[in-house]
């Protein structure tokens, strides 16, 4: 995604945890994207990165309480990089912190994000247990097929994902 000039955007929402939402910023995302760039498939990838961290936000985040019905999703850059976040609420007693955190570990513990990809690709394809267990592969999918770096970020009953794609390299 290139341009002319330099210019910097920023999409900042506070928005409900329904799943109608997820579709609906997807969307909205990748049309924002498509009236500035003229890459489509740049396009379409921070759409996939913005719709697989709402995903997992809502999935993961602790919507138990009447307080906790709100997420927020942050997407800025300019034209040398864009970031794509999102923050949810956490339950103390939710592992789901660490294992996010140890997800990341394994997938920059690869040289390249292909390669733990294919990895959690082969470990699914070899699973035999037949468990309903999630594939756990959005977070791998980010960092491969949106070629993004990742950072998770726990503070004070809230998790933060970034997804941080340097358009320069």
């Amino acid at each position: 995604m290139s341009s002319t000039t330099d210019f910097g955007f920023s999409i900042d929402l506070t928005v409900r945890n329904e799943w109608k939402n997820v579709d609906l910023l997807r969307t909205s995302v990748q049309n924002c994207f498509i009236a500035v760039f003229a890459d489509l498939d740049g396009c379409h990838t921070i759409a996939m990165v913005t719709g697989e961290l709402l995903e997992n936000a809502l999935k993961y985040g602790d919507w138990n309480r009447d307080t906790r019905t709100m997420f927020r999703l942050r997407v800025e850059g300019g034209t040398s990089k864009i970031v794509v976040s999102v923050q949810n609420p956490l339950s103390d007693a939710d592992p789901g912190a660490e294992n996010l955190v140890k997800t990341i570990e394994w997938i920059r513990s690869f040289p390249k994000a292909e390669q733990a990809y294919r990895a959690r690709m082969l470990q699914i394809a070899q699973d035999d247990s037949n468990q309903t267990s999630p594939s756990q592969l959005g977070l791998v999918r980010i960092a491969f097929e949106g070629n993004c770096k990742l950072n998770a970020a726990v503070d004070n009953g809230t998790v933060t994902v970034t997804a941080t794609l340097d358009l320069a390299a």
